[in-house]
């Protein structure tokens, strides 16, 4: 490998390189925000929400694809040939033309008359809305029937008038009992839709730069999966290899900020401060935020290129894998067909992604089938724990990110923790302790990087989380949230620090003790309300911070040579991100489930990987291998 000829660490390449990480994670988070938001402001349906993860999410597989065939199809890695240091320059320059292209995508929004839309109004299902422009007028699809909520002001006043919209109401309009803000409510029937809708004539919904803002997200996204491809090898390279695990936990820890403050200031910049109300707002309050994104990527690029840092490139051979990589073509194939099947039909939406999921695992367990039978081609695939720590990455990535997208959803839904519902400004706390969550979780399991006595990672594994958890009260506290409901925490935070000495380290055991608890707190959470629902919920970060850590270790054990192509394997299924989260939100969709009752969606990934932690022990120990007794003998 071509490394600096000092072994003294590069601080400033560092520095810059560890602030790309801090992206990396801000981004992500944020969307957790931008969300709920797009749901609202462009009149979404859960589902459609969703598809915000989905682009982004998808924008992994489809780059960790891209650079595996072409490098595939040259016979050596492409990197190898480029170099880690241009890889993050080209990555940086891809992410920049992404948030250049969503500060247009923000900007225009396209207004369309509302009585042009009757029938996406009557195809609403319960709790979903259509709002007006001006924020004076919402209809909302009831258990039965439909509601109209109208502004007490001078934009409302001419709709509380109007006769067409009075001769159609089940009530007169008057102020609901758990409105505070003076609006005026009423029903009407599924038959009077189209005669009310009508009788808003001249009012406007916002429709059209959905999609656009979607297509900036992928691009970001392209960006980010090559940036990550490289910038995990070049951290090693600035410095003493000894110390390069140290380098990497530093990254990882700055990612794991940039998620706890990411939904925080995604937020302030939507809404000001957690007072404000999300009426009034617009989605191009937002294009400040990537403006300063795409600025701080070219500054970045700028100093990556000018430096005298290595080109970062290795000599370890390529390993090809022609029958893995037309598997993983089909695999590709299957969701593109599925998707424009979906786009063109009217097929049921979960009838299709369940064809995706279910597609998915097929085709990894037909390759290692055929690989088991003959192995000529297929790489890392004829390695049985690749394929199930494939499916365990697709499920546990799948898993964290519904958990917390759909989670704003929920928090809007009257009565669940509070009596009127959470509008999108007053989440941000809770989407920032979930992802604070995992940065507690990723803290307390660096410790053991650092060369401490047995006494000093004790200690260390008490106090570090709660330091984490400080920290993520704090930023909270600097943006004028109110953190007092977030104090209780700490009794998960004990919970999983017990995990963490009962698991000592071991991949199996931790996994299949987090895995239990993560299912257990995703029950709780369903059969609960308010705070302790909150709480059991939020937790699964708590969980979800060493899952990733002992799939991919079991993953790849006993590879050899195929050690980094089964990594990128496993890193492509980070598609479990994009499609998981919808199939929760379409479940969430239907009234006869819900929000609250979709999360056994979550319960039921978690228990799966509690399954796949005793699969996986058992497929090792068929090889020799025993990770958890060998870290039992070294204690």
């Amino acid at each position: 490998m071509n490394l600096a000829s000092s072994q003294k660490t590069n601080g400033g390449a560092l520095a810059t390189l560890v602030l790309v990480f801090f992206f990396w994670g801000f981004i992500a988070a944020s969307n957790s925000i931008f969300i709920p938001f797009c749901k609202t402001f462009f009149n979404l349906t859960q589902f459609e929400s969703q598809l915000i993860g989905t682009a982004f999410y998808g924008a992994y597989f489809i780059g960790s694809l891209v650079l595996y065939i072409i490098s595939e199809a040259r016979g050596k890695d492409l990197l190898n040939k480029i170099g880690y240091k241009k890889g993050i320059i080209l990555g940086l320059v891809i992410s920049i033309v992404g948030a250049l292209l969503m500060i247009p995508a923000v900007s225009n929004e396209n207004l369309q008359p509302i009585e042009q839309h009757v029938a996406k109004v009557q195809k609403l299902k319960k709790d979903q809305k259509v709002t007006t422009a001006d924020k004076a007028v919402t209809l909302k699809k009831e258990e039965t029937g439909y509601s109209i909520t109208v502004a007490n002001n001078a934009e409302g006043q001419p709709h509380i008038a109007n006769t067409a919209i009075t001769s159609n109401l089940n009530e007169p309009f008057h102020v609901a009992e758990k409105d505070k803000s003076g609006k005026l409510t009423a029903t009407f029937s599924d038959n009077k839709v189209s005669a009310i809708v009508q009788a808003l004539k001249g009012e406007q919904i916002a429709f059209g730069n959905f999609p656009f803002i979607l297509l900036a997200l992928f691009i970001i996204a392209l960006g980010f999966s090559l940036q990550q491809t490289c910038a995990q090898p070049f951290a090693l390279m600035l410095g003493d290899p000894a110390t390069g695990a140290t380098r990497l936990n530093l990254g990882g820890s700055v990612n794991s900020f940039g998620t706890t403050v990411g939904p925080i200031i995604v937020s302030f910049f939507l809404f000001g401060t957690v007072s404000s109300s999300v009426e009034g707002t617009s989605v191009s309050s937002i294009k400040t935020l990537y403006m300063i994104v795409a600025g701080v990527f070219a500054l970045v690029a700028i100093i990556f290129a000018v430096s005298k840092l290595p080109d970062g490139k290795n000599d370890t051979a390529f390993e090809k894998a022609p029958k893995a990589s037309r598997s993983l073509m089909w695999l590709t194939g299957l969701v593109i067909a599925i998707i424009l099947i979906g786009q063109f039909t009217e097929v049921s939406k979960l009838a299709l992604l369940i064809a995706i999921i279910v597609g998915v695992v097929a085709i990894l367990f037909a390759s290692n089938g055929a690989a088991v039978k003959n192995p000529e081609g297929w790489g890392a695939m004829k390695y049985p724990q690749l394929i199930y720590g494939m499916i365990g990455i697709f499920v546990y990535v799948g898993v964290e990110v519904t958990i917390d997208n759909n989670f704003g959803a929920l928090l809007h839904i009257p009565g669940y923790l509070t009596a009127e519902g959470l509008d999108e400004s007053q989440i941000s706390r809770y989407v920032s302790l979930y992802w604070g969550s995992l940065m507690i979780g990723r803290w307390t399991g660096a410790i053991s990087v650092f060369n401490l006595s047995a006494t000093g990672k004790k200690i260390a594994t008490i106090v570090v989380p709660f330091i984490a958890f400080a920290v993520v009260l704090y930023v909270n506290r600097l943006n004028g949230s109110d953190v007092s409901d977030l104090y209780g925490y700490v009794v998960c935070i004990a919970i999983i620090i017990a995990a963490f000495f009962y698991g000592q380290d071991k991949p199996v055991k931790t996994l299949l003790t987090v895995s239990l608890l993560a299912t257990a707190a995703m029950l709780i959470g369903i059969f609960t309300n308010g705070i302790v629902s909150v709480y059991a919920f939020i937790a699964g970060g708590l969980c979800c911070s060493v899952i990733w850590s002992c799939v991919f270790a079991l993953g790849v054990a006993g590879l050899g040579k195929y050690t980094s192509q089964g990594s990128a394997f496993l890193i492509m299924m980070i598609l479990g991100g994009a499609v998981i989260p919808p199939f929760q939100g379409v479940l969430g969709d239907f009234s006869s489930i819900g929000m609250h009752r979709s999360y056994y969606v979550a319960a039921a990934g978690f228990a799966f990987l509690a399954f796949l932690a005793l699969k996986l022990r058992g497929v090792l120990k068929a090889q020799g291998l025993d990770f958890d007794q060998q870290i039992e003998k070294s204690h």
